[in-house]
């Protein structure tokens, strides 16, 4: 879709539709929600997405990856996700039709975005939809848009319970995206963008 799309397809979105920084309704919320439930470790399926949380103050990178869960059904798709971040490995399940982008941890836009990849939905780039999620974070905490309370976005603790509103962040980064005129990454955050108004499922 073309910038011509914006207007009709988000409300009235335009270049200028958000402030600079807006703090008390894009910053982060809550805590972990009813979306993502602590399981038992899986050993069988498909690895769907996988990405790297940094230890803060260490030169530690642990894994995380994605994969559908032994419950995930077509009408209520479930994704597993385990990380051995701190050398422990533990393991959620998240419930993508519960999963609001509104309000919504890295961990459920973790599985979200491994989801939507597995159905050649979201952001449709060569390293997944939460790698172009992520870097839309860091233009946006770049650009005064979001604040992070705990002070490093890759603590696992943060990662799990910390909660952003991702439609607004990323309705932030794809205005100025538009205004710098890179039209490839603003044509991406419209297909995020996509898919985060399907999200919850009512």
């Amino acid at each position: 879709m073309g910038i011509s799309g914006v207007n009709s397809q988000y409300g009235g979105f335009t270049n200028n539709s958000y402030p600079k920084i807006n703090k008390d309704k894009n910053n982060f919320l809550g805590s972990m929600s009813a979306a993502a439930t602590l399981v038992d470790l899986q050993d069988n399926g498909d690895v769907l997405g996988i990405s790297m949380i940094e230890e803060p103050g260490t030169n530690h990178f642990w894994g995380m990856k994605a994969k559908f869960a032994e419950c995930s059904t077509k009408e209520n798709p479930v994704i597993y996700v385990d990380t051995n971040y701190g050398g422990e490995t533990v393991a959620y399940n998240i419930n993508i039709n519960e999963v609001d982008p509104n309000n919504a941890s890295r961990l459920e836009i973790f599985a979200l975005c491994s989801f939507a990849d597995s159905q050649g939905i979201g952001a449709k780039s060569t390293f997944g939809t939460y790698n172009t999620l992520r870097n839309y974070e860091e233009m946006a905490n770049h650009n005064g848009y979001i604040d992070t309370k705990m002070g490093n976005v890759n603590v696992f603790e943060q990662f799990k319970d910390e909660k952003l509103n991702w439609v607004n962040m990323s309705h932030q980064v794809i205005n100025l995206l538009y205004n710098c005129n890179d039209i490839i990454q603003y044509n991406k955050g419209l297909d995020i963008l996509d898919l985060f108004s399907k999200y919850p499922v009512e």
